[in-house]
């Protein structure tokens, strides 16, 4: 499940790239390509969403928004006010790796060297003409095993030829991919080495069932974001002016004498939406129970990272780790745990949501260090929550279902195999029954012809002995005329 909480949600109640951000976050981060770049960027929601990816994973990526900013025949003509606005998110936001590039497609071609870009995104004029016109000119600066992302490929409004376009597409390459939701969106990965992951080669050489998870994956998704961002989006009419990452105070309490104290809370101040390590120092230890983090004081979105509890020494004592397995922090207060991430993502729904660590009891001076990024945007009802922990739990119940079958197929197929290992060993135990009879044969048939050899060698010996004998010698002359006598008379020539 992907863990993307986008930044930029339908700005001004525009959303046809919103079923598909997840997706976009989780492709960024399977092939990390160098160079990012879009055609046709307006609001922002797909392209900020790309920049929002390479900032919270550490990427090196460069990437490029290329668009006029002037409107077309498909999304309307429209003034300043966009670009000021996307200009005004891009340099509060992405301003080290992000460059708004306000020309022509055509004449920004040039500025891209060829197989540099590893991901191009073409959203631009929706007409076959314009957006195979794009295509064509943009694919040559695609490095080889590069991705192209193709939106709105399923309307077949008049007006709309990105459908021809893609069809032709499937035609001519063997690696596509292509979503049905949102608008429809067509996946390309050119010809050459690529960067390989679970996702590329779930996308490009999945089967048929594993391809309509992806898809029905990345569709429960986008309805889970709507849920939790939906009536957030801001419309036209009612758009609030940009402000600053909010800031937000996270306490950690020791179990002392009194339980949870005020009086020996540990505070630090961190980034809403934003990646936070803190370290806190509990000169005490942890007293007699568990460690408390109250990570806000308001209905929040908290995704919780690692957790490590080492010594003032640096050994480390105790450790929660996101990637292993189960989480171990109990969640307490007004919270609500989602069944993905291993219990990682964790939503409150009042004004006192509570992590509690079981660590064992530590009478020392200890450092705890916990990373974790809390989100005040997502700040839906209880019933919304409910709702969509309710569908997340259908779709892990569902997995654990398949895992049961896939396991009680391994199980059957074991039981098979076991019933084979015994007959193929019980036919080896009569071959070697067999063998030992052979060999017993064998055994007989030697002692025999050893015999055999005896008498032979018995009879030699007589015949020796007869012959140097001195009847054998006299009787000599009369053994010849016997000869002659049984040959017969001889014939006259």
């Amino acid at each position: 499940m992907p863990r993307l909480i986008p930044r930029r949600y339908k700005p001004r109640n525009v959303g046809e790239w919103t079923g598909h951000l997840g997706f976009a976050s989780d492709l960024i981060v399977a092939t990390q390509p160098e160079l990012i770049v879009e055609l046709g960027t307006h609001w922002g929601e797909a392209y900020f969403t790309f920049c929002q990816t390479v900032q919270e994973h550490g990427l090196g990526s460069l990437c490029y928004a290329v668009d006029h900013w002037l409107g077309d025949e498909h999304t309307g003509r429209y003034g300043e006010e966009v670009f000021e606005d996307v200009k005004q998110y891009n340099d509060r936001y992405y301003k080290q790796f992000s460059y708004l590039l306000r020309t022509s497609f055509d004449d920004a071609v040039s500025q891209f060297g060829d197989g540099s870009i590893g991901l191009l995104h073409i959203d631009g004029l929706h007409t076959y003409e314009a957006v195979s016109h794009d295509f064509r000119t943009w694919l040559p600066k695609v490095k080889p095993g590069g991705i192209v992302l193709l939106q709105g490929i399923c309307p077949k409004h008049p007006g709309f030829g990105v459908w021809r376009l893609w069809d032709e597409i499937k035609a001519e390459f063997s690696n596509t991919f292509e979503f049905h939701h949102s608008w429809g969106l067509g996946v390309l990965r050119t010809e050459g080495e690529a960067r390989t992951s679970l996702l590329t080669e779930l996308l490009f050489n999945g089967s048929a069932s594993a391809c309509e998870e992806v898809r029905r994956h990345y569709v429960v998704y986008a309805s889970h974001l709507e849920h939790l961002l939906g009536h957030l989006a801001p419309t036209a009419a009612h758009k609030p002016p940009l402000q600053a990452a909010s800031e937000i105070r996270v306490k950690v309490f020791p179990f002392g004498p009194m339980g949870y104290s005020e009086d020996t809370v540990l505070i630090h101040e961190a980034i809403a939406g934003e990646w936070n390590t803190l370290t806190f120092e509990l000169l005490e230890g942890n007293g007699s129970g568990p460690i408390r983090v109250d990570p806000e004081h308001q209905p929040c979105l908290v995704e919780v990272g690692d957790i490590l509890i080492r010594s003032s020494s640096g050994e480390l004592l105790w450790s929660d780790n996101a990637s292993n397995g189960a989480r171990k922090f109990a969640a307490a207060g007004n919270v609500a745990v989602f069944p993905v991430g291993n219990g990682s993502v964790i939503t409150s729904l009042g004004n006192d949501p509570q992590l509690l660590l079981p660590t064992p009891n530590l009478q020392q001076p200890l450092k705890l260090t916990i990373s974790l990024r809390v989100s005040l945007a997502p700040n839906p009802a209880p019933e919304i929550i409910h709702s969509l922990v309710k569908e997340v739990r259908a779709n892990a119940e569902q997995q654990v279902s398949v895992a049961q079958f896939e396991r009680d197929t391994v199980s059957n197929q074991l039981a098979k195999t076991t019933t084979d290992i015994g007959q193929v060993t019980s036919e080896l135990g009569r071959v070697k029954a067999d063998l030992v009879q052979v060999a017993a044969a064998q055994n007989e048939t030697q002692q025999a012809l050893n015999r055999t050899q005896d008498l032979l060698v018995a009879a030699e010996d007589r015949l020796r002995q007869m012959q140097d004998s001195l009847s054998w010698k006299v009787t000599e002359p009369i053994r010849k005329v016997m000869t002659a006598l049984r040959s017969g008379p001889r014939k006259s020539t």
